[in-house]
């Protein structure tokens, strides 16, 4: 009976084992078959199609150092009281410029010839700035913090809260169009010139359409300065002045492109150097309107040199620009003369007889006459020696900045105290940044900016020139200034700088000293 039973379960085991071989063949053809199946249906439905040829980029590991230079965070920002300043510097002020620089609401003559059906991919194309070289190097975080720490001597603790703020005020003014007014007003008109200021702001604290906080309101600026410019090349509204308006829009669009890289921007910065260009009278000079006559206005040649200087930057292979830039300094400096100190102020206006304004040399005028030189590459010059000799004034206990100081005001110079300040920190900086003209200047600056900031950020300067230029433009110039540690490295310091020589001679002219000129 086992040996029948054993006899069984053998026999059962030999079927179970033939039944699993069995199902595991069939499972395995079936398998097999949905597998050919699914080649062959892969390759019938890929005849005809292109083949891939995408490239893939292979990086290098990083090195370590890159790591922990990478992986390196950013030092907290100390939130200070600004009146601890009062224990660090005791300095003094002084004062203001002629711009005449006035924008009226227009309507935009023609329409630009840019395409516009693609710039509204202008914010989402830019996913960061593009890696900063030259003299824009110290726009990102850590360059900055590193710029502030290097040149600053504690003061950024106090500048860099300020900035935020106005850029905050600026961000929170900015009309839904994307442009700016004088007044920072959400309806009144809208003006390419404030625009062009706003952005600078943003553009030197390295914010660009990519950025968090400021990301939007920088893009919609950008947007509306393009989508403002006439079928010429002229940005609109123009104002009163024509040429100052489109220089602050043609130097803000220039920084643009050179941050974000976007093409789109190209055509629209050509077009608009494009104008500069053409208004530039034969002596290097500009007017009014971008008339080609025999005023020269040192004024909105100050602007127009620090537009070109910036256009060269962006755009390096421009066969003209450079030319142009350097010919709009001498036209500069034939509005200034040396005095019986060996110094060289810089006046208003030459008229059109040739003569130097009778109202005799300009403060503002002469810093940023100062600057441009340095911008210029003409640092070593005897021009730029004579300048800072004469601006070197303004670093005097005296002179220094001081809000309220009406003392030593020149009360007929149009721009203001912090126009004034603007100009003459940065020729400052770009002279020594380690030098006591720079250091004494900075801190009275930073201490009367930090001190009487309204508390929504903004500035609105205290003398009547100076409350006169608006709000916007006031809190731009103050930002700006405040940011003159990293906005432009000193152009010494900068490789792409060389020296170059004057087109015509500012030291020449009658007897009786007034400067002469090529027609």
């Amino acid at each position: 009976m086992f040996k029948n039973q054993e006899t069984y379960q053998t026999m059962n085991v030999q079927k179970s084992i033939k039944l699993a071989h069995t199902s595991s063949v069939l499972i395995s053809v079936i398998i097999n078959a949905l597998l050919v199946l699914a080649l062959v249906t892969f390759i019938t439905f890929s005849e005809g199609m292109e083949p891939d040829v995408s490239k893939v980029m292979v990086i290098d590991p990083a090195t370590q150092e890159d790591i922990d230079d990478l992986e390196e965070e950013l030092e907290p920002e100390e939130v200070v009281d600004p009146d601890e300043l009062n224990e660090l510097v005791d300095f003094t002020i002084d004062t203001p410029m002629e711009t005449d620089f006035e924008q009226q609401p227009e309507e935009v003559a023609d329409v630009s010839n840019t395409d516009m059906t693609s710039l509204s991919d202008l914010m989402s194309d830019v996913s960061s700035p593009v890696v900063m070289t030259g003299l824009l190097v110290g726009r990102t975080p850590k360059a900055r913090q590193a710029a502030a720490a290097k040149y600053g001597r504690g003061l950024e603790k106090y500048s860099e809260p300020a900035v935020l703020k106005s850029l905050e005020w600026l961000r929170d003014h900015q009309q839904s169009n994307g442009s700016w007014n004088e007044k920072g007003t959400a309806s009144g008109g809208s003006s390419a010139g404030y625009t062009g200021l706003a952005l600078l702001a943003f553009l030197a604290h390295g914010e660009t359409p990519a950025s968090a906080d400021f990301g939007e309101a920088v893009a919609k600026g950008i947007r509306f300065l393009v989508e403002n410019q006439d079928s010429k090349g002229l940005f609109q509204p123009v104002g009163h002045h024509t040429v100052y308006g489109h220089a602050m829009a043609t130097y803000a669009l220039a920084e643009a492109y050179t941050m974000t890289d976007n093409m789109l921007l190209r055509e629209p910065l050509e077009r608009g150097v494009n104008v500069i260009m053409k208004g530039q009278m034969p002596n290097g000079g500009y007017d009014y309107e971008y008339k080609i006559e025999t005023r020269n206005d040192i004024s909105a040649g100050a602007w127009h040199v620090q537009a070109l200087k910036a256009s060269s930057i962006a755009l390096p292979d421009h066969p003209e620009i450079k030319k142009y830039f350097q010919k709009a300094m001498d036209g500069m400096l034939l509005g200034s003369k040396r005095n019986d100190n060996g110094e060289r102020p810089f006046y208003y206006v030459v008229t059109n007889a040739g003569k130097l304004d009778s109202r005799g040399p300009r403060m503002i005028i002469s810093s940023a006459g100062t600057l441009g030189l340095h911008l210029a590459g003409r640092a070593k010059s005897k021009e730029a020696r004579e300048s800072i000799k004469f601006i070197e004034k303004f670093a005097d206990t005296d002179h220094l900045p001081r809000w309220g100081n009406m003392e030593t005001l020149t009360k007929d110079e149009h721009g203001g105290e912090i126009m004034l300040w603007y100009y003459t920190v940065q020729a400052f900086f770009q002279e020594d940044p380690n030098g006591k003209n720079f250091t004494r200047y900075m801190a009275a600056m930073v201490k009367a900016l930090a001190q009487n900031q309204a508390s929504d950020g903004h500035w609105d300067c205290y003398s009547v020139k100076g409350k006169a230029r608006g709000p916007v433009f006031n809190t731009t110039l103050g930002a700006l200034g405040l940011m003159v540690y990293y906005r432009y490295l000193p152009t010494t310091q900068a490789d792409n700088i060389q020296q170059a020589d004057a087109l015509v001679d500012p030291g020449s002219g009658e007897e009786d000293g007034d400067v002469g000129f090529d027609i």
